[in-house]
């Protein structure tokens, strides 16, 4: 099981990234709570989101960009069908 959370923790990483880059072409910050929504709905991620605030600043800074620590609270899961899955 180890080795399936340490896939799923690669895939953040990236999509943090490829995240960060796609924001550094129009707007000069990030916005946690944005981002998070936004990787949320496409993976689970293994990590929570103080971790996940972490990953974006360090590869903003990468990219030059600010950072918004704008989270109104815990973000429990974006997705529907995650929701729909944790429920069962």
């Amino acid at each position: 099981m180890q080795y399936a959370d340490e896939i799923a923790l690669r895939r953040v990483k990236m999509l943090v990234e490829q995240y960060v880059s796609a924001r550094s072409r129009r707007y000069d910050f990030v916005s946690t709570e944005l981002a998070c929504k936004a990787i949320r709905q496409l993976v689970r991620s293994p990590i929570d989101d103080s971790e996940l605030d972490h990953l974006l600043a360090k590869s903003a800074v990468k990219q030059g960009l600010s950072i918004r620590f704008d989270r109104i609270g815990p973000l429990q899961v974006a997705s529907p069908e995650l929701i729909q899955e944790k429920s069962v």
